[in-house]
């Protein structure tokens, strides 16, 4: 809410939502430090060979798994802070989602600038809050600012400045987003053909011509650009081609779980995936639906035909890219969060309208707004789903136990530890260990030499100690040392640790 206009300064309200960024984020995100542990797999995967990229390792070459290396840098950073918890992931989820609010407050006051913070507290416990803010730190969450920004910038155009010609200097910022999202998971590019597509075509509307084909250029200069670092990097380790392949072949080819796609059976599992994440998440949909649908009942005048076209290819196409390989993981639609803001237009309208029942005094409606908050901070914390995690003590968690077991039978030095036939659930992070395998956990491609490469390891007896999940195994020249079943998304997991047998 704005409660005067010195408080809703541009200098005010990005320290405010940063604030609500730090708080609402420790209360709801498990890489905080009010809880024990993160136990997310593909988080931790991340940290893994981020981690070992900041001693040294090449992922994909030395540690294996198909995501980008936008996500193995970020969490590599976050190592640098601290290499055995989740506290760098909870700075880097802090700023991420501040700069995400302060896109969204902006997006909100194109068009309806009084009382627009009051998107603030309410944004923050819908999305952290949600079903789809699974445990913390997914590579979703972590872009979605570049799309709110993305997504802020063409309406800002649109509304402001169009027809004149559009800014070379906004093409370029959106084409570095979109080199980051092509080097961290390239289907999200999906958002950024629409945005570029319909820029150029607006500049051709326009008669910019010559800005019209200068300004698609500069995109895709810009934003392959930011793979030449990349590009050094693994040519210079001799990974180049192992980047492309696991990187790029392998998820266009290998990761669809859709047997014999034909379009209308893919636009069916869309559709059908679009329904659940809206069932799952209702207080992240429909602001979505009625943001897109007070845009689209504009007039003319108002909002243009190309704007409303803009709004809603970007957001179908990008939930076609997400969903189209036959997937629905819960964290997936976070990427369409950018467009609730727009669903609080209408609402901060109407308040406008009737300001009077806010009461005239400043003072009042700072009292309401805080009232607000903490009502909307109580709300997060109470829907939450990390919620259960906050009774565990940190030593109880299998990851600390079996860490503590393994410092007890050898020095950090001496401990060699493999995920055999599971993802990492920070196992390795628990135990300080960089992992010394290639195919070091299972990830979501089973590719046949993950397969073959983990038998040799465990045939070999090169690991001192073996972690499972849910599997009891017999290898030769090992015992079970250790067990424990613990609850984790939905289902109870039974963790083993084995030792190898001197």
């Amino acid at each position: 809410m704005e409660l005067t206009r010195k408080f809703a300064g541009r200098k005010t309200v990005y320290p405010l939502c940063l604030l609500f960024a730090a708080v609402f984020l420790f209360l709801c995100t498990k890489s905080s430090p009010l809880y024990p542990f993160n136990e997310w797999v593909d988080a931790n995967i991340y940290f893994s060979i981020g981690k070992g990229m900041m001693h040294g390792y090449v992922p994909y070459l030395d540690l294996y798994d198909q995501k980008g290396p936008m996500a193995f840098l970020i969490f590599g950073l976050a190592s640098l802070i601290s290499g055995t918890s989740f506290f760098g992931v909870y700075i880097i989820e802090t700023i991420a989602f501040s700069f995400f609010l302060y896109a969204a407050y902006r997006i909100v006051a194109l068009y309806a600038e009084k009382y627009a913070l009051i998107a603030l507290p309410i944004l923050s416990a819908f999305i952290l809050g949600s079903l789809s803010f699974s445990h913390g730190g997914s590579l979703e969450e972590l872009m979605m600012p570049l799309f709110a920004w993305s997504l802020y910038d063409t309406l800002r155009y649109f509304k402001k400045s169009y027809p004149e010609p559009v800014p070379l200097n906004m093409i370029a910022r959106n084409a570095l987003f979109a080199g980051v999202m092509l080097y961290g998971k390239f289907t999200f590019l999906a958002f950024y053909i629409v945005w570029m597509g319909v820029i150029a075509i607006s500049q051709f509307m326009a008669k910019q011509v010559k800005r019209a084909f200068s300004a698609s250029a500069l995109f895709l200069a810009v934003m392959f650009a930011v793979g030449i670092p990349w590009v050094l990097y693994f040519g210079l380790n001799g990974a180049l081609a192992e980047f492309f392949h696991y990187y790029f072949y392998q998820n266009m080819f290998g990761y669809s779980y859709i047997e014999n796609p034909t379009l209308w059976k893919m636009l069916f599992i869309i559709i059908k995936s679009v329904g659940a994440f809206s069932f799952r998440n209702p207080q992240i949909a429909l602001p979505i639906a009625l943001g897109i649908g007070w845009f689209l009942l504009q007039k003319r005048e108002q909002i243009r035909p190309i704007e409303k076209i803009n709004v809603v290819l970007m957001a179908g196409l990008l939930a076609c890219a997400i969903y189209m390989g036959g997937q629905g993981y819960r964290y997936y639609g976070l990427v369409l969060t950018p467009f609730m803001a727009l669903g609080f237009v209408p609402v901060v309208r109407l308040l406008q309208a009737k300001e009077h029942l806010l009461g005239s005094k400043p003072w009042m409606r700072r009292a309401l707004f805080g009232a607000l908050s903490l009502a909307m901070l109580a709300l997060a914390l109470l829907i939450s789903d990390n919620r259960y995690m906050l009774s565990v003590r940190r030593e109880d968690t299998p990851q600390m136990r079996f860490a503590a077991i393994m410092r007890e039978k050898k020095s950090e030095d001496e401990i060699t530890l493999l995920c055999y036939a599971c993802p990492d659930a920070g196992f390795y992070r628990a135990a300080d260990v960089i992992p010394q395998y290639r195919f070091f956990a299972r990830v979501n491609i089973d590719l046949p030499e993950y397969r073959e490469a983990q038998s040799g390891y465990v045939a070999e007896r090169s690991a001192e100690f073996l972690v499972t999940r849910n599997m009891e195994i017999s290898p030769e020249g090992y015992k079970l040392i250790e067990s424990q079943t613990f609850w984790s998304e939905e289902q109870n997991d039974t963790y083993r640790l084995y030792q190898r047998v001197n």
